[in-house]
């Protein structure tokens, strides 16, 4: 149930949704993902941060396109997230066990 709650509130925040979208069409690192949202670097970081705590995205260490500098870029993890009435009542009823 707590597992189920904290992915809830992961995927509560539109930024969080638009940054799974964008990854979702193509892997960027956060330099990117920061230009495209309008959106300062450690924002975006904090956003990603608590995304791969969820288990939604990962990131891969990588060498720049421009330099040798390793930076990580961000992929989407696959996941599927069907909610209903009666998953919801199993979870209920497991937590009060």
């Amino acid at each position: 149930m707590k597992e189920l709650l904290r992915l809830m509130k992961v995927m509560s925040n539109p930024v969080r949704v638009r940054i799974i979208a964008s990854l979702e069409r193509e892997p960027k690192h956060i330099y990117a993902l920061a230009k495209e949202l309008k959106l300062s670097y450690p924002l975006v970081h904090l956003y990603l941060e608590s995304l791969e705590n969820a288990g939604l995205v990962a990131g891969l260490l990588s060498a720049g396109e421009v330099d040798e500098r390793e930076r990580k870029t961000y992929h989407v993890l696959p996941f599927e997230l069907v909610l209903t009435p009666a998953l919801l009542t199993k979870l209920e009823e497991n937590a009060n066990e």
